[in-house]
């Protein structure tokens, strides 16, 4: 009795479960010959792989899946992977040099001044260092006995010109009066007194018992080597004047920078003391030698400095902004084909002639020459007056070899070798200063490429065994490593062009 209860209780269970499996034999099976006719099978790990019905990749072995299946998969893989493309524009570049530097003194505004004969100091007017002068301010009182005789001397010549001017007139003729009384006047001027002070000792036949020293151009004293009542020889130095307008800075320049250095730059440059203040200079000078030490060579601006905020031995950080060329090369500062004197460069004139300062003959400023020549194919893409940019990001380097992935109408990735010019920087859509690089040769205006994650597209291949950045020409399988998927080591139907198509495909859906 009980096990006639437990069969019929069995009954339905068995009907019911043979009714499933019958639905799960029955189901799949047509869809899966329709699919098998309608569908295209392909290789998850080698998507080049193409064929009409399911199987193995004759590659690696592994199970085919249906195309829609493949590009359901990688179009979460773009979406996890973030993969981003930018098209490629005209911006207008530029290289910025950046580099620091210290302030000085302008040398050619500094003035040493010391005695001009044995004395003592008698009296000090300029008697700390730091003090603001003036042209023909007076500095310090200098007793001299050399001075005193020298002035008895003017006073004899004098008188003695008189006597012979009264007795026999020179009718333009000079006499050994004239010639004795314009020695005693050059000693004079030579011991450092004025023509003035000369004329007004002339005039009152009064001698002074002390020198005074005048300041011979403004400034500021940055040395005062005096004291009172210090005696003093000829030649011993007194004070150091300097003055602070224009200033100098000296920067340091690396080797690898000097390409774009030219003379006549504007440089901006900033300073710790004056923080979210820039100043405007001009490079002036730059040094023919090389320091060893530091691989460096220094280049000169000068720095207008009329308030004195600027300070010698304040660093400093400047940028040296160079617009380039189509060709890369930079663009002439407008001094090209003028004339400047060797040894004053602040003096720049149009036309041939001589310095107005030392009256050396000018020296014409070369042209600048371009560093690279585009082909006639790369010029004809440069219809515009911007330079064909692709972001730094978009560029897979290896030192040697320089690629970067372009979007295909089809939804591909393609590989696209690159010639390039140097790295700049331009303002991008947003108005953002963003790194670029200088495109020659291997894409065209509106091309659409890779700027993020583009070593996994590369990556992708590498194990597809397609052509990449590191393998130009691609690998076998047995190098790629897909032998561990259980699959033959062998490439199977190399001989098939789809097994190494130039593309990697990738469906919609990407970030643009």
């Amino acid at each position: 009795m009980q096990l006639k209860q437990v069969v019929v209780k069995l009954v339905p269970v068995l009907v019911i479960g043979a009714a499933i499996a019958a639905a799960m034999i029955w189901w799949p099976q047509k869809p899966q010959e329709e699919q098998g006719q309608a569908e295209v099978w392909t290789c998850s790990m080698h998507p080049q792989i193409r064929l009409p019905k399911p199987g193995q990749c004759p590659i690696c072995g592994m199970n085919l899946i249906p195309v829609s299946r493949l590009e359901a998969e990688q179009s979460q893989i773009v979406k996890r992977a973030g993969i981003e493309t930018e098209a490629v524009e005209r911006r207008e570049l530029f290289k910025e040099v950046r580099t620091v530097g210290k302030l000085d003194y302008n040398e050619r505004r500094v003035a040493y001044i010391s005695a001009r004969t044995a004395g003592r100091i008698d009296r000090i007017y300029a008697d700390f260092t730091g003090i603001a002068v003036n042209e023909g301010d007076h500095l310090v009182d200098v007793y001299s006995p050399d001075l005193n005789v020298a002035q008895r001397e003017l006073l004899i010549g004098l008188e003695a010109h008189e006597r012979e001017q009264k007795r026999t007139p020179s009718e333009g003729r000079a006499s050994f009066a004239d010639s004795t009384l314009e020695s005693v006047r050059t000693k004079l001027r030579l011991l450092g007194i004025l023509p003035e002070q000369i004329a007004e000792i002339e005039r009152t036949r009064k001698t002074t018992t002390h020198l005074t020293i005048f300041a011979p151009i403004g400034g500021t004293i940055i040395e005062k080597n005096v004291r009172l009542g210090q005696y003093v020889k000829d030649g011993d130095p007194l004070y150091r004047i300097a003055d602070l307008d224009p200033i100098w800075l000296y920067l340091n320049i690396y080797e690898y920078d000097l390409a774009w250095v030219r003379f006549g730059q504007p440089a901006e440059v900033t300073l710790e003391a004056f923080p979210g203040e820039t100043f405007r200079g001009t490079l002036t000078f730059i040094d023919p030698f090389l320091d060893d030490a530091t691989r460096t060579v220094r280049v000169r601006v000068n720095l207008k400095n009329p308030d004195r905020r600027l300070k010698p031995q304040m660093y400093a950080t400047a940028t040296i902004r160079v617009p380039l060329r189509p060709d890369g090369s930079p663009e002439p500062t407008g001094l090209e084909g003028k004339y400047i004197c060797p040894m004053h460069p602040e003096v720049v004139q149009v036309k041939p002639g001589k310095c107005s300062i030392c009256e050396m003959p000018l020296e014409r400023v070369p042209e600048l020459m371009p560093s690279l020549t585009p082909s006639s194919a790369q010029l004809a893409q440069r219809d515009g007056d911007d330079e064909l940019a692709i972001p730094v990001s978009a560029v897979l380097d290896t030192g040697r070899r320089r690629i970067a992935y372009r979007l295909t109408n089809d939804g591909a990735y393609e590989l696209v070798e690159l010639k390039l010019g140097p790295r700049a920087q331009a303002a991008d859509d947003s108005g953002r200063r963003r790194d670029y690089y200088l495109v020659l040769d291997g894409l065209k205006h509106g091309d659409k490429v890779v700027v993020q994650s583009g070593f996994l597209l590369d990556s992708q291949r590498q194990i597809e065994g397609m052509p990449s950045l590191l393998f130009p020409t691609g690998q076998s399988a047995s190098i790629s490593g897909h032998s561990g998927h259980g699959g033959p080591s062998a490439i199977k139907g190399s001989g098939d062009p789809t097994s190494q198509p130039p593309a990697t495909k990738m469906p919609a859906g990407h970030k643009h």
